[in-house]
């Protein structure tokens, strides 16, 4: 997710059910997936993965006062071991998306040189994930998002206007750092995507045109960067989300980038709807007729979100990941949780878009705990939920069939 705190995850996608919605859609010939070896192809990827795990507020974790290697816990988490890795393949998942972000970990401009400590650890876990045979994503995470100091990948300037300098300068760095992170990882086979960006937005507005523009820019900068470093990655599979990793402006305002690879984009977005409950905790129960629910976002709601992913971007021949869904555990209301992870996590599958659950490590009750796996022993914290993710993604049944609480 997009906050930059301990916490770990505070970007909305799709923020509220008056979000704009309108005819964006495709312009390239777009897909990408993968393989130890051989040429990744998008669709085929995203099939075979099925189910994918966040490895959240870890090499994600935004402490520019840490140092290269204490960064990684600092957000509550224990270092990333091959024991992990493990533990989420035999959990069920065939994907882990690393978020990584790399606010401190390079020097200054022109060349933004990335710290050799921390790219080569960026190394050693995606290859963790790797032995483990699960698709790798990597990615330029809590870089970028709505104007928090000390980030960088910033769409406005310090005072909040669009300019030519700002834009320039940004996606100059922005080019910097994902030529050495592909220089670096050009060797690896089709099992290891990249991903441009995370929830990059100015603010949980409606974005004004320009916004969505940039954006779409930026993908396209990143797309071309990747193809032009050589080696694999002249055809690795690449994910690119639309603004804020919103449905509703990605829907209005996504342009697949032009790619000189046929067949190997994905587009990413993020469900957390409605926050209320999925993320801050302040209500307790979900499913229409239950009581004490939001006033939206319940089973309709993400019924019609996937549907319009489905109809203009899967349908068109451009593959998709929900990069980031999930619920927090709130103690006394699990089986409300279990209902909503699975209903969502079914709805997306029965579309043809493969979910990843964020999990932040958080094992307590309330705002923010996602957590699914004991990083600490590499045990699966809630079977039940788990379970039912699995269930979502291999089982012949309906949406109506998911069990009620």
């Amino acid at each position: 997710m997009g906050g930059l705190s301990a916490g770990g995850a505070s970007g909305i996608a799709g923020a509220s059910p008056s979000a704009g919605s309108g005819g964006g859609g495709l312009s390239t010939a777009g897909s990408g997936g993968a393989q130890a070896s051989g040429e990744c192809v998008a669709k085929t990827a995203v099939s075979n993965m099925k189910l994918g795990w966040n490895l959240g507020n870890s090499l994600d974790a935004a402490d520019a006062s840490k140092s290269d290697t204490a960064v990684e816990s600092s957000w509550g988490n224990p270092t990333v071991t091959p024991e992990l890795m493990k533990a989420v393949s035999a959990a069920g998942f065939g994907a882990v998306r690393i978020p990584v972000t790399w606010i401190g970990r390079f020097g200054a401009a022109p060349s933004y040189t990335i710290s050799q400590t921390f790219i080569d650890r960026v190394d050693q876990v995606v290859k963790y994930a790797l032995d483990a045979k699960l698709y790798v994503i990597i990615n330029i995470h809590h870089d970028g998002g709505h104007n928090i100091n000390g980030r960088w990948l910033n769409l406005v300037d310090s005072a909040g206007q669009v300019t030519t300098a700002n834009s320039s300068a940004v996606s100059t760095q922005f080019k910097a750092l994902w030529t050495q992170i592909a220089a670096r990882f050009k060797g690896y086979g089709e099992h290891l995507i990249f991903e441009s960006m995370n929830e990059v937005m100015v603010d949980y507005g409606t974005p004004k045109p320009e916004y969505l523009t940039q954006i779409n820019d930026l993908n396209q900068a990143f797309v071309d960067t990747v193809r032009a470093s050589g080696g694999n990655n002249a055809t690795r599979c690449l994910v690119v989300p639309g603004y804020n990793t919103n449905i509703d402006y990605t829907v209005a305002g996504f342009t697949a980038p032009k790619d000189t690879s046929a067949g190997k984009l994905i587009l990413s977005d993020h469900f957390y709807d409605p926050y209320t409950f999925a993320g801050s905790a302040e209500t307790h129960a979900w499913g229409a007729g239950n009581a004490g629910i939001d006033t939206w976002g319940q089973e309709d709601w993400v019924k019609s979100q996937m549907a319009k992913l489905k109809a203009t971007f899967v349908d068109k021949g451009l593959p998709m990941i929900l990069g980031e869904y999930g619920a927090v555990n709130q103690t006394g209301y699990e089986n409300y949780r279990r209902y909503y992870t699975e209903y969502v996590t079914k709805a997306a599958h029965d579309v043809g878009i493969t979910p990843f659950y964020w999990d932040n490590g958080g094992k307590n009750s309330g705002s923010d705990a996602f957590g699914l796996l004991d990083r600490a022993n590499n045990t699966v914290l809630y079977p039940t939920l788990m379970q039912a993710l699995t269930r979502a993604v291999s089982s012949s049944y309906t949406l109506a069939d998911v069990a009620k609480p």
